[in-house]
């Protein structure tokens, strides 16, 4: 009886993984796709170009700012939690998918707690209201120094490249597994390695004008990844009665 309660509450926490994949794939898809439309967002112009983006279109200056990445990171807490019961059937694999799992949610933290949106959005309300030039421009410092507290700080560096290197360990994990395509294995960590980055005050013009390119790239090869890690999870069943072993299965990818 205390097996079967088991294997249902794990059963459980993969459909939430696989929800969360889903969702996190409808995110980051919208994103490209009003990327492809209509060109590289106006966080990469500066910070007027920001606060014009929410004043003309606030739904699509949004998206073009972004803002959904808040969601999509946040749902990534359940991915992940997923994914260590889902791959961490072998004890030599469950220090990795805990470290990566750490990684995810510090970067999952200091996201969330640096992101600069609903302040670049307070602060778009405010320009629109502003009486005087001097208002105006008081504004546009506000929302300058803002912007290069979040885009060019700290907080943005450690978030980005600490879920690059969660998700590179994760699909190094699967590729060493049975239980996921080698494909989407190697997707996933050629797609979260293009994600990673020096900080871009340190590197020189090519590389700030490369990055976003790379970032994009980066970012199409992960929606196969987070498609193939929702079909997985999806169809999982609850864990066999010995569901950890010492040793590593024989044959397969190991």
């Amino acid at each position: 009886m205390a097996d079967e309660v088991k294997s249902e509450a794990q059963r459980g926490i993969y459909k939430i993984g696989a929800i969360s994949a889903a969702l996190i794939l409808v995110l980051f898809a919208a994103e490209l796709a009003v990327v492809a439309a209509r060109g590289m967002p106006p966080v990469f112009g500066g910070a007027g170009e920001w606060l014009q983006a929410l004043q003309r279109d606030r739904l699509a200056g949004l998206v073009r700012t972004f803002a959904l990445d808040i969601v999509a990171v946040a749902l990534h807490a359940p991915l992940y939690v997923a994914l260590v019961f889902f791959l961490g059937s072998y004890r030599k694999d469950y220090p990795i998918l805990i470290l990566s799992a750490t990684i995810a949610f510090i970067g999952m933290a200091v996201f969330l707690s640096s992101n600069a949106t609903f302040s670049m959005l307070y602060l778009s309300d405010k320009l629109s209201s502003a009486a005087t030039e001097a208002q105006r421009s008081s504004v546009l410092q506000s929302a300058e120094a803002t912007m290069a507290v979040y885009w060019n700080g700290t907080g943005y560096d450690v978030a980005t490249n600490f879920a690059g290197m969660a998700g590179l360990l994760v699909s190094v994990v699967m590729l060493r597994s049975r239980k996921m395509p080698a494909s989407a294995a190697i997707l996933g960590i050629v797609g979260n390695a293009l994600e990673l980055g020096p900080p871009a005050i340190l590197m020189p013009p090519l590389y700030l004008k490369l990055d976003p390119i790379a970032i994009v790239i980066g970012g199409l090869l992960l929606l196969p990844w987070y498609a193939a890690i929702m079909a997985r999870l999806w169809k999982a069943p609850g864990p066999p009665r010995e569901a950890i072993s010492i040793e590593s299965p024989p044959g397969g990818r190991r």
